[in-house]
Parts: C-alpha cells; structure tokens; sequence
C-alpha cells in the first residue's frame, strides 16, 4: 500500500512537472515568420499588460519595413540599408549583420536554424541563424519585397516578376514556380500562407490562388474586383483577405468558394487581418480599425485612432491590441473598446508588423530603428 501511494505521488509530480513545462514553452513560444506562422495567424493566447518600458533599441543605418521575427533567442529583422541583422532578443546587442545590393522590405521567415528572406537586389537568401554565413542565394526576375514562408523541404516566396517560387531549402535550387499574371502588371506585394498540403496566394491582379505545395499545381482560384496587397490569413479552414476593391473577403480554405464578403466603406484594404475568438480586426490608413463577425461578417464594433495604420495589429484573447501608426507611435489599445492604453512615440512612421515574445513587444520603425518593449 505505501508502495502504491509513492507510485501514485510520483507519477501525479511528473504529470505537475510537464504541465509546468509545457506552459513554460507555451510562454517561449517563437515567432518564426511574417504574422508568427505560416497561416500568418498573429493571434496569441495572452499579450503583456501595459504600461511598458522601453527595454533595448537598436539603430540600423536606414528605415525598418521589415517586421521582426524570434526565434531560439534571436531577433532577425531587415533594413532599407540592404541589410539583415541578428540581435540578442534579451539585450538588443548585435550577432551579426549580412549586407545584400538591395534593400530589405522582406520579412525573414526561420526554420531549422536557417533564416530565409528576400531582397530588392532580386535575390532569395538562406543564412545560418546562428552566423550569418551564406548557405545559398536565388536569383529571381526583379526585387523580392515579400515575406517567405518555410517547410521543411521548401521555402515560398513571391517576386515583384509575378511569380511565386518554391526553393529547395537544401541547395535553393527552384522546384517549382507559377506565374500570377503578364509582367506589364508588375507586382506582389502579398505573400504567401500555407495550410497542411497547399500553398495561398495573391497579387495585384486581385486574384487569391490555392495550388499543390508540392507542384504548384492550382486547385482553385478566387478573383476580387482589384488589387491585393494584403496577405492571406488562414483560421479555422478559412482564409481571409482584403481586397482594394473595399471589401473583405471569408473564402473556404478547401473549395475556393465565397463564405461571405463586406464592404468595408471607403477604405482600401492595405493591411492583413488578425482573427482572435470570433472577431475579425482590420485595419486602415485611416486610422480606423474594424471588427467583423468571423462567421457572418457583420460588423460588430469600430474604432479611431489618430493616425493610419498600415500594418497588422496582434490581438490577444485577453482583449490588448498592439500595433503601430503612420505617427510614429507604438500603441497598445483595448481591443474590446478601442481605448488606448499606452504609446511610445518614435521618430519615424511604423509599417512593421509587432512581434510578441516571452512577454516582450518588438517592432521596427522607419526612424531606423527596432524596439523592443517589456512591463
């Protein structure tokens, strides 16, 4: 009997012991790629409460356009002065820096310990993470200002050519491309979501395209009324995306088919969404933010803020939205009322997108700098 009460008591101490370190990974958890994961899904669980204090900032030598991405401790980010940086995530102190011929608009996507990203100079990059050593380099049409993607075979990227390419993420060497549409119309700016076996993605023809992640072939195709910049973002088999034609578009991840579509007023949609329980945020070089209903569309609340936005905000389940304003000011706002909660005022515009790791805010501005902000 004492035996069976040890065994009990061991065994109910292990369960305590991986409950605690699951929940301590869960609060590490890194942030990949452009919008956290290859869904571009920037929802968490829980965001840090505000107020904040400015924990590092680091200066690069020309405009951040770049969103950060973490990953194993270290901050990757892009800069208009053509290069790439790794940062400690902890301190902000520089590992290492790459420099391309183009600058960097690109957010980096890491898999496997090696970053991949493109630049303007029409290249394709892979980097150790931990170095900076050139592992290989592909050679595309015009310049590359979106954001990959990676498995762990490929690496998806698109091109301002009007192709979307999928790279061996051994040698680089291309397995595939499809071309969106003639390069008369040149330009993507939309960058591609993944969802188990396909690939998402869309240019300023105003077409969304599912094809085979494995051959490019395309199962479906779904056209809009204008040009798409903004990214596809994948929740619960959905997919939702804004279109320039001023509405925003709920589409079956599976068929390609329409599950709803909202006119969003006058405003141009610039910015990808972030879903988080059953509201859908958009927001707007107005300065407005959005809420629809995940299932119907409806719209279910707005607000105003004092300057454009034209990045995506994270929204967290527990009702905190950050994001950054033509302004120059980081925010940290409600996302229940719209009230702003916190700000910190750089000293450029901020197209980054925010990136929240181990309870810490990271952010690029145009003022050359990244952020990084903590309670």
């Amino acid at each position: 009997m004492i035996m069976t009460k040890r065994i009990r008591i061991s065994v109910l101490s292990i369960s305590i012991l991986l409950v605690l370190l699951l929940s301590g990974m869960a609060q590490a958890e890194d942030w990949p790629m452009f919008l956290r994961n290859a869904s571009h899904d920037p929802a968490v669980v829980k965001a840090p409460q505000p107020p904040y204090r400015l924990k590092w900032s680091f200066a690069t030598k020309g405009p951040v356009h770049s969103s950060p991405v973490v990953s194993g401790g270290r901050l990757f980010v892009g800069s208009y002065d053509n290069s790439l940086y790794a940062l400690d995530a902890a301190t902000g102190s520089l590992i290492w820096s790459f420099a391309t011929e183009g600058e960097i608009l690109s957010t980096p996507a890491v898999a496997k310990d090696v970053v991949y990203f493109g630049s303007k100079d029409g290249n394709v990059y892979a980097l150790e993470a931990a170095t900076g050593k050139l592992i290989w380099k592909h050679e595309t049409i015009r310049g590359v200002v979106t954001s990959a993607v990676a498995t762990d075979t490929l690496v998806l990227i698109s091109s301002t050519d009007s192709y979307i390419y999928a790279l061996s993420v051994t040698d680089g060497k291309r397995q595939w491309r499809s071309q969106m549409y003639d390069t008369k119309n040149t330009g993507v700016y939309s960058s591609p979501a993944l969802f188990e076996d396909a690939v998402f993605y869309a240019g300023k023809n105003g077409v969304l395209y599912g094809a085979s992640l494995k051959s490019g072939g395309r199962r479906w195709q779904f056209a809009t009324k204008s040009a798409i910049y903004a990214s596809p973002v994948i929740k619960d088999e959905v997919i939702y995306i804004a279109s320039y034609d001023r509405h925003l578009y709920a589409i079956n991840v599976k068929t390609g088919l329409r599950l709803w579509r909202r006119r969003i007023g006058n405003e141009l949609g610039y910015a990808s969404v972030a879903v988080v329980n059953d509201d859908v945020y958009q927001a707007f070089k107005s300065g407005l933010v959005k809420v629809f209903n995940k299932s119907t569309g409806s719209e279910t609340a707005s607000f105003t803020f004092p300057s454009g936005i034209k990045s995506t905000p994270v929204v967290s389940a527990d009702g905190l939205m950050i994001f950054g304003g033509e302004d120059g000011v980081v925010y940290a706002a409600s996302s229940k009322t719209g009230a702003v909660l916190w700000q910190y005022k750089t000293d450029g515009p901020i197209h980054s997108s925010p990136a929240v790791v181990d309870n810490t805010i990271y952010i690029g501005s145009e003022d050359g700098a990244i952020y990084a902000f903590a309670q």
